[in-house]
């Protein structure tokens, strides 16, 4: 009995495999508190920093805000492929900014 089982069992898993391979792999979605506390903080910085900040420095935190953003809608929602290309590239292209701006305000601040 056991060995029909097994048996049966071989060839009923290809099959399964057939199937899981035309499917996209599921993101695994954690729990990201530590993404949602820097995103909220950023946040509160834009509200009440506004008045004081420099456009660079304004600049600077709305880029990040993107970057975040980006990353966070890519972890919890299901986009299609070629949506989530394109929030890859503008999350990174919107770091690569803020980090730009970043250096700016650093220079503009201890070295101007």
């Amino acid at each position: 009995m056991a060995r029909q089982t097994r048996k049966i069992a071989k060839k009923i898993q290809p099959k399964k495999k057939a199937e899981s391979e035309n499917k996209q792999p599921e993101k695994k979605v954690g729990k990201d508190y530590l993404l949602i506390i820097v995103l909220a903080l950023t946040i509160v910085f834009l509200i009440f920093g506004w008045s004081n900040f420099t456009a660079l420095n304004r600049g600077l935190y709305l880029a990040l805000l993107a970057s975040l953003s980006t990353t966070y809608a890519r972890r919890h929602y299901n986009f299609t492929e070629t949506q989530d290309l394109w929030l890859e590239r503008i999350g990174l292209a919107a770091m690569i900014l803020a980090i730009i701006m970043f250096a700016l305000v650093v220079y503009n601040q201890y070295f101007a």
